[in-house]
């Protein structure tokens, strides 16, 4: 369902996006990885659609990431470029 209401974006649809820029993958590859369409992906990283449980589980486990790093990365407060980078680095995630 598309939402046209302007709001900040969900911690869940930014660690989806730091997710995939952390593999480099593009949204064209990470479309093809996780069978989903990249216009889709895009907008539920920018929280335009609503995204399943089952599409955040698909996308993780595409990227090479599990449950519990992305359950842990959606804990990070403030979640920020550089929040993520640091988990990454901490919990030596490459």
């Amino acid at each position: 369902m598309i939402n046209n209401k302007p709001k900040f974006q969900s911690q869940e649809s930014l660690v989806l996006r730091f997710m995939r820029e952390k593999r480099k993958l593009s949204l064209l590859i990470a479309g093809q990885k996780s069978g989903l369409k990249p216009k889709n992906i895009d907008y539920m990283e920018k929280d335009i659609i609503k995204v399943s449980e089952e599409e955040i589980k698909k996308l993780i486990t595409s990227y090479g990431f599990t449950s519990e790093i992305f359950s842990k990365m959606v804990e990070i407060k403030p979640l920020t470029k550089h929040s993520t980078n640091q988990f990454f680095l901490i919990n030596k995630i490459f």
